[in-house]
């Protein structure tokens, strides 16, 4: 088997911890198969599809995820074109590239950085350390997987087109495996608390359906597309779940996805779509792809706001979940646990009204009055009820603060739920309330939150409350006089189950 990675020692930092460690170059795993493995050959390709774009769409605001193909860049290129023609002179410097692993399966979701370099035959693309290491240090389900990265082409597929759009870059490769409803939401999570600077953009890499007759590969995949235009991740699953949507990367746009619409994406547009046998002639046995561009629109924000949104933006917190929607979203948090460690399909999710709705959540478990894990969402990224199913099965078995749950520990454990309101920026400290507030402080690639009943809990004022929530974004107690810290204040809904 052809090496594919080459390696020199030397003395760096990794995930925090120093040690004599191996700085990498990764060799390209598919040139002459994939692409051309001349150089001139390949920029000659890569200029030609680019220059066949013949005007970039208009912008639809700021862009913050893109959706490609990859197959071998003679099938799938074009296309592929279609979006990164938007990068041309955008100043990106970071790109995200997420994408599956065909050839090597594994639990989780792998980094291949930090300390690598990509090499490609038009040249060599490093990775961003502090973004890889900050995806590492997030949970213990992303991690450095080098098998996954060796021999896979969906990422690698990307870099020729990146190099040729955009002047200087780094990148943060990672793959995923298995379909895992867990490692996608917390890669998404992972993915949501990077930094957002303007200068990064994601980029889901995925095919879609797969060697049908044209005629009925386009039905599969325009659901997909539609979905993904109505940045509907929950029906997305659906129907990738029943079969009714195909994707390879079906992990990967997910994630994307999620962490796009809790980074304030509101407005998606299709590119351009096709099959294999555009190329080849033969539409019986065709392969799809897809470009889209997944944007922060302002006219689309405004669009959207509808009576419904501006209730709920001005509504006081205990003002739209009923009894009964408390007494069903903590039995489904239960009901989720349970199917989870029982191996057990999860609870159906058909539900109407607020708990069908985006909405932001923390799922708390206890036992013997001891915190047993506790994990949420911050902003709406699913509907409510989907959130708490997710964050209670996270809780249980993914906060790195403690062992994963088990069967026999089920009826010892307490489950308190905190539905959060939208985050609102904090322009005095003395705006405040403890007891009421809760506090999201961030600076740079660091952020911390704190729930509004851990002051109340432990007897905080307001000054105590900021500093202990800039020890949990890890900065100094001090950090919130800073004129670089963000400090924004939520309220919550707060129920738990009878003791």
């Amino acid at each position: 088997m052809k090496k594919t990675i080459h390696t020199v020692c030397v003395l760096i930092a990794c995930c925090g911890l120093a040690g004599t460690l191996c700085a990498e170059v990764r060799e390209p795993a598919v040139a002459g198969m994939f692409y051309p493995a001349d150089s001139a050959e390949l920029a000659q390709l890569v200029t030609d599809h680019l220059q066949k774009v013949e005007i970039a769409p208009d912008a639809d605001g700021e862009l913050i995820a893109l959706v490609v193909p990859h197959a071998g860049l003679r099938y799938s290129g074009q296309i592929a074109a279609r979006a990164y023609k938007l990068l041309e002179g955008s100043g990106v410097e970071n790109v995200v590239l997420v994408g599956p692993s065909h050839r090597y399966r594994f639990e989780g979701a792998s980094v291949y950085g930090p300390g690598v370099t990509w090499k490609t035959p038009l040249g060599a693309v490093p990775c961003n350390d502090n973004l890889c290491n900050s995806l590492l240090e997030f949970d213990r389900r992303i991690s450095v997987v080098l098998e996954a990265h060796a021999r896979e082409h969906s990422l690698e597929i990307q870099l020729p087109y990146l190099i040729s759009v955009l002047d200087k870059f780094q990148i943060v490769p990672i793959v995923l495996s298995d379909r895992d409803a867990v490692t996608i939401d917390r890669l998404a999570e992972a993915l949501i608390d990077l930094k957002d600077d303007g200068k990064t953009v994601m980029v889901a890499s995925t095919d879609w359906q797969h060697f049908r007759p044209a005629s009925q590969g386009w039905p599969k995949d325009s659901l997909g597309i539609e979905c993904v235009k109505a940045l509907d991740v929950n029906r997305l699953e659906g129907y990738l779940r029943t079969g009714e949507v195909e994707m390879c990367g079906a992990d990967a746009i997910v994630a994307v996805l999620k962490a796009a619409i809790a980074k304030g994406a509101n407005s998606v547009r299709l590119l351009a779509y096709g099959d294999s046998g555009d190329i080849t002639g033969d539409k019986q046995d065709v392969v799809g792809y897809a470009a889209l561009a997944i944007y922060r629109s302002e006219s689309a924000s405004n669009a959207r706001k509808d009576e419904n949104e501006v209730r709920k933006e001005t509504a006081g917190p205990d003002d739209y979940l009923s009894d009964s929607d408390k007494a069903e979203l903590l039995s489904l948090a239960r009901r989720s646990i349970e199917a989870y460690l029982s191996s057990a399909p999860p609870p159906e999710l058909e539900y109407s009204g607020v708990l069908a709705e985006m909405g932001a959540a923390f799922v708390t478990l206890e036992k013997d009055g001891r915190l047993r894990g506790c994990i949420g969402y911050t902003v709406p990224v699913e509907p409510l009820a989907k959130t708490v199913s997710t964050c209670a099965v996270q809780a249980a078995v993914s906060d790195p603060r403690f062992p994963p749950v088990t069967a026999t520990e089920l009826n010892e454990l307490h489950i308190e739920i905190s539905v959060l309101t939208p985050l609102k920026r904090v322009e005095s400290l003395e705006d405040i309330e403890v007891g009421r507030d809760g506090l999201m402080i961030s600076m740079g690639n660091r952020r911390g939150l704190l729930l509004p009943q851990v002051a109340t809990d432990y007897g905080w004022n307001r000054t105590e409350f900021l500093e202990h929530t800039c020890q949990k974004a890890g900065l100094p107690t001090d950090a919130y006089k800073s004129s670089e810290t963000t400090i924004e204040s939520f309220q919550a809904i707060i129920f738990a189950e009878e003791e």
